[in-house]
Parts: structure tokens; C-alpha cells; sequence
């Protein structure tokens, strides 16, 4: 076994019996992005992360999206952004006659992402003067081309969730049961789409900024891959 896979080993070890964190942020001003598309395990990747780096917070971007829906009901009504109440997979209905195609389904979750993620432009510089470190923002809106502008400081990187189609409608049974109608939202067929769209868009973005992890097995051999990244470009170190 060579040194990387025994590192790699010896981390999912740790992972799997977390009890206080192993590991410290360098920095004092880290910025983490998870995005990946619904279903990919974003929202449980992200506490497993969290919890095994020392004073690292979650702010899951469903909060911004009520923000954004609640400021734009204090806007004229010909000026609100629509697209604020909708989401990844049906605001396609919002786009040219509202009828599912591909294109239409991208463009939908472009406009969508743009909508909610807007007000990362208000928050984030506001972060270290309210004195809120280290922050770890997961959502299926953090799509590379939208995170770009924020990754150019050091202390930032964006991590994307690839995962399956297997994981993908094993995921969705066990949240939605045999839902009709959330079977034909979040189809396999239009995640993977989505799911194409943000790996290539992260691919415009450096290989020190970006990692894409995939989803396929357990969760902790996911985040152990998530933190091994982390390690390999100098934003995490070992405690002690």
C-alpha cells in the first residue's frame, strides 16, 4: 500500500468514529462551496465536513432563497425576480413556453442559481467585519459559474458532488417515498443533465480551486475524499 492510500485509509478511520475535530483551517478567512445537483448528498456531506475541521460553520443556501423571496415581495411587482420560487429542476417552466427540453432545463437552473446566489455579493464581504470565519456555504446553486468570483482569494475552493444514477433513485426513494410527482421533478434523467452543465463549468476553474468527489459509496469515504483535498492544498492541517 502506498503512503497516499494508507493517508487516505487512516482519514476514513478517523472520519468514521468522530468525536472532536482532527483538523484546523490555515487561515482565518476560508470559504468553502459544496454544490452538486438534488439528491446528491450535499446536505449530508457538508456536516460530516464540518464537523471534523475546527470551527468550521454550514450556511446552507435554502436560507438564501427565503431571503431572496422575502426581498422581492418588497419590490414592484413588474420588477420581482420570479425565479426566486422555483427551483433547480422546474424553472425551466419560467423559460421560453415553459415546455422540458435540456437547454431549457439549464437555463432555468442558470437563472434560478443567479436569483438566490445574488446575495452572496451582499454577505460574503460583510463576513469578516461581523466576524464570521471559516464558513462552509452548501447548495445545488453554488454552480461554478456563478462561485468563480469568489474563489480568487487563496483561502477558497469549490467542491463538486458527482454521484450516479443507482445513488441518485436510491437517495430520492428514501426521501420522497414513491411520490408521483417527485419522481417526474427530480427524474434521473434531468439531474444528470444538470449534473453534466456543473461539471463542465468547473472546468474553467483551477485544479487548486476545485475538486469534483464522487458520491457513490458511503458518505464518510466521500467526505474523507473532501478533506483529503482540503489537506493537498494547504487549507486544513492535522490538530496537534
Amino acid at each position: 500500500m502506498s503512503g497516499k492510500e494508507k493517508n487516505y485509509k487512516n482519514m476514513q478511520e478517523r472520519l468514521s468514529n468522530i468525536g472532536r475535530p482532527e483538523y484546523e483551517f490555515t487561515s482565518q478567512k476560508v470559504l468553502l462551496f459544496l454544490t452538486g445537483v438534488p439528491l446528491s448528498g450535499k446536505s449530508t456531506i457538508a456536516p460530516l465536513v464540518a464537523a471534523s475541521v475546527k470551527s468550521c460553520a454550514i450556511q446552507s443556501m435554502d436560507i438564501f432563497r427565503l431571503m431572496a423571496q422575502e426581498l422581492e415581495k418588497t419590490k414592484p411587482e413588474k420588477d420581482r425576480n420570479p425565479f426566486v420560487h422555483y427551483g433547480s429542476c422546474d424553472s425551466y417552466k419560467l423559460v421560453g413556453d415553459g415546455q422540458y427540453t435540456q437547454r431549457g432545463l439549464i437555463d432555468g437552473y442558470m437563472a434560478y442559481s443567479r436569483a438566490v446566489s445574488s446575495l452572496l455579493g451582499l454577505v460574503v464581504p460583510k463576513l469578516e467585519a461581523q466576524g464570521v470565519q471559516d464558513l462552509l456555504f452548501e447548495g445545488v446553486q453554488l454552480a461554478p459559474d456563478i462561485i468563480e468570483p469568489y474563489l480568487k482569494g487563496k483561502d477558497a475552493r469549490l467542491i463538486i458532488l458527482r454521484t450516479n444514477e443507482p445513488k441518485l433513485l436510491s437517495n430520492r426513494r428514501e426521501i420522497f417515498g414513491d411520490n408521483a410527482e417527485m419522481e417526474e421533478r427530480y427524474s434521473t434523467e434531468r439531474l444528470l443533465v444538470l449534473q453534466d452543465e456543473i461539471l463542465k463549468q468547473g472546468k474553467k476553474i483551477p485544479s487548486d480551486k476545485v475538486a469534483v468527489i464522487d458520491n457513490i459509496g458511503e458518505y464518510t469515504e466521500t467526505a474523507s475524499q473532501v478533506l483529503q483535498f482540503l489537506s493537498k492544498t494547504g487549507l486544513i492541517r492535522q490538530i496537534g
